[in-house]
């Protein structure tokens, strides 16, 4: 085989089920025959949900790949963002981040091994980070920073104007050639293709992994109320509760949650073996069962309005139970984190 198809299907599976904002750093580390390497950033803020396992799978299946792959944990942007909230309180939020993502990944068949974990905080407060976010300053305009959006624009405290900054410069810090995100971090994505060649730097490749919709809302979110999303440490009876009143209408995949955890979560985990199986068995209207290998069969059909819902619900609430289970049953299990839990969402 050819290093151009040898680093055009390792291109493709890197950017499955992504939208790719740039590229180019990738490309061009495949088509040299180099390895490339990607991090995944999230800031301690709220309790994840599982929303958080469309990243997770994405990194299951880059270490699947060999991809040499890095999570950074946004302590300090966390705070930054959080401004009402206390350091200390950030350090515990940090210990409950770590401690649920790690027992995540190995429910995932992950080997933690080849995942590295990384506080921002460990190179934020060094002399080299400080000195690069001073010229970052220097070159950012109030403009730069307002087109990244709500989140650092309508505030009236100035550090997450600090932000988009810090998300930047953990492109540089980490040394990695791409970066997952989400669709709702394209105005992060920009300000560093802007902003970082202003200091000497190159941005690295930009993929942004879908959102899920929440059960009952537009969006998955950790804001939101308990009744819209599953936490990973939700017991099987509340998930199977809240799976069975998720909103959906056949033949409509729009703000569908179920849909999008088949599409996101259920079929990339059945390619890589979790379960064995790669065939999904669901019943249709009409009482007979029939196998899909792929989203898109299953998509088809739903779209003509053929599949029975109390089918589809079954299995997405059997597929997040399997997944959660061990995560619930580690944390049953370590002290340490359930106390670090109770700090982390006490009020400071």
């Amino acid at each position: 085989m050819a290093i151009e198809d040898r680093s055009a299907n390792m291109y493709n599976t890197i950017t499955q089920r992504l939208e790719v904002v740039t590229a180019d750093r990738i490309k061009n580390k495949l088509l040299a025959g180099n390895n490339v390497k990607g991090y995944w950033g999230t800031a301690p803020t709220g309790k994840p949900h599982i929303g958080y396992l469309v990243p997770l799978v994405k990194v299951a299946e880059f270490v699947a790949e060999g991809i040499d792959f890095t999570i950074l944990i946004a302590d300090l942007y966390g705070f930054l963002v959080n401004y009402d909230v206390c350091l200390e309180t950030v350090e515990y939020r940090t210990q409950y981040y770590t401690s649920l993502i790690t027992a995540i990944l190995k429910s995932l068949g992950v080997p933690t091994s080849k995942v590295r974990i990384v506080r921002e905080s460990e190179y934020s407060m060094t002399q080299p980070f400080c000195k690069d976010s001073m010229r970052m300053c220097s070159v950012a305009s109030l403009e730069d920073i307002k087109l990244v959006g709500l989140e650092v624009t309508k505030t009236p405290m100035m550090s997450p104007l600090l932000c988009p900054i810090h998300h930047a410069l953990d492109e540089v810090y980490l040394g990695c050639d791409f970066q997952l995100g989400g669709l709702d971090q394209l105005g992060f994505f920009a300000f560093a293709d802007r902003c970082l060649p202003r200091i000497g730097y190159e941005p690295v490749s930009h993929l942004a992994a879908a959102i899920i919709p929440g059960l009952t809302t537009e969006k998955m979110s950790s804001s939101a109320p308990a009744e819209t999303k599953i936490s990973f440490l939700d017991p099987k009876d509340i998930v199977d509760k809240k799976i069975a009143g998720a909103h959906i209408r056949q033949g409509d995949i729009s703000a569908n949650a179920i849909m999008a955890i088949f599409q996101h979560i259920i079929f990339p985990l059945r390619l890589l073996g979790i379960p064995t199986s790669t065939m999904i068995e669901v019943r249709l209207l009409n009482g007979s069962i029939k196998q899909y290998r792929s989203y898109e069969l299953l998509e088809l059909d739903f779209l003509k309005g053929v599949t029975d819902q109390a089918s589809l619900r079954s299995i997405v609430a059997e597929t997040i139970n399997q997944i959660l289970e061990p995560v619930r049953e580690q944390y049953k299990a370590d002290a340490e984190w359930r106390l670090v839990e109770k700090l982390a969402y006490a009020v400071c």
